[in-house]
This record gives C-alpha cells, sequence and structure tokens, in this order.
C-alpha cells in the first residue's frame, strides 16, 4: 500500500481547502486592505514624483504632472512585464508538478485497487457512497 502517496495527497488537499476557505471568508476584507494599500504606494510615489520633477527641472504643474505620468507609466509597465513573466515560470512549474503527482497517485490507486479483493472493493465503494451521501445534507 502506497500509504506515504496518499498521506502527501490528503495534506495538499487540506491546505487547499484551508486557502480557499481564508480567501472566500475574508475576501472583501484582504482585497479591500490590498488595493486600499497599493492607491496609497500609488500617490506617494506620485507625490514624491511630483517634487522631484518640480526641483530638479523647475517645471510648472501641468508639465511636471505630464513627466510623472509617463515615467509611471514606464515603470507600470516594466513591473507588469516582469510580474507577467514570473508567473509564466512559476505556473509552468506549478503545473508540471501537479502531472507528476497525479500521475504518482493514479499509478498509486491503481496498483491498490488491482490488489485489493472483491470484498474490499465494494466496501471501499460503499463507504465512499455513504460519506458522499452524508455530505450532502451538509453541503445541499
Amino acid at each position: 500500500m502506497h500509504r506515504q502517496i496518499y498521506q502527501k495527497f490528503i495534506f495538499q488537499l487540506s491546505l487547499f481547502g484551508i486557502a480557499i476557505s481564508i480567501l472566500v471568508g475574508l475576501y472583501d476584507v484582504i482585497f479591500g486592505y490590498l488595493w486600499e494599500f497599493i492607491h496609497i504606494i500609488l500617490e506617494v510615489i506620485e507625490l514624491s514624483l511630483d517634487r522631484l520633477i518640480e526641483h530638479i527641472f523647475e517645471t510648472d504643474l501641468h508639465e511636471t504632472q505630464l513627466v510623472v505620468f509617463y515615467i509611471m507609466l514606464v515603470i507600470g509597465g516594466v513591473l507588469i512585464f516582469l510580474v507577467w513573466k514570473v508567473l509564466v515560470y512559476l505556473f509552468r512549474n506549478v503545473s508540471q508538478n501537479l502531472k507528476n503527482e497525479w500521475a504518482e497517485l493514479r499509478a498509486a490507486i491503481t496498483t491498490d485497487w488491482q490488489k485489493m479483493s472483491m470484498t474490499n472493493r465494494v466496501i471501499c465503494i460503499t463507504v465512499f457512497l455513504v460519506a458522499n451521501y452524508l455530505a450532502s445534507f451538509l453541503l445541499f
């Protein structure tokens, strides 16, 4: 029996469930504070660049706002590009790891299922059906 594979799968499934429940339960709080924090940071950067451009180049308000806008546009574009590259790399690695884990779990389940007697197979199917029937009362 592939006990370690099953334990690893149950642990990963539990972590995924905890992460999803935290995000679902606190999405308004988490994302509200996150957007507020990002807005404050952008305002601080904009104000600092305004003062710096006015001091260095001695420009009026409109020219300063144009220069700051284009500077922030370039910085934002570069940051979006870098984040995109990092996310593509991370998702590629995560998807490859998930494919490997899934193949390992599927092989373990298939091997264990083939080694089971008919009685144990019926017991496993019955336990699965009863557990899902009882869980349906909690979910619906």
